[in-house]
């Protein structure tokens, strides 16, 4: 699910910066080694060569391919732990890959999801119809 950025800090990007430079650009759950910000993937690729990652096979030549036909499983992001954008606190920041973040906010995504409708002003109707 996209953020809403008007629900986090103003310098989320610096916060997001800090913490994921703090964790050397490796996800702090699986240990994924993902690119840095503003790193193109040529770049992140000469960086990797020779990473012992499980997923890059330097030695049979497919770490490159591995790369360029999932670039978004080497992309760094900040979760909020507690599922609060406005909670900032460092015990509330982790730094995980993509597919890291996506399987810890997957127990929130449905309340999350509903959570969004309202705050865009759609209702959820209970109990089904309305009698008229």
């Amino acid at each position: 699910m996209p953020m809403d950025k008007s629900r986090y800090a103003k310098n989320w990007d610096e916060i997001a910066l800090k913490v994921k430079s703090e964790a050397d650009w490796k996800c702090q759950e699986c240990g994924r080694p993902c690119r840095m910000t503003g790193e193109i993937l040529f770049d992140f690729i000469v960086r990797m060569q020779g990473e012992d990652w499980p997923e890059l096979d330097w030695v049979n030549h497919t770490a490159t391919s591995t790369i360029c036909e999932h670039p978004t499983r080497f992309v760094l992001t900040v979760a909020h732990l507690n599922q609060d954008p406005s909670d900032n606190a460092p015990s509330n920041l982790r730094a995980l890959c993509a597919p890291c973040h996506l399987r810890h906010d997957a127990p929130y995504r449905v309340a999350n999801s509903q959570a969004k409708r309202e705050r865009a002003g759609q209702l959820t109707l209970l109990g089904g119809a309305i009698d008229g």
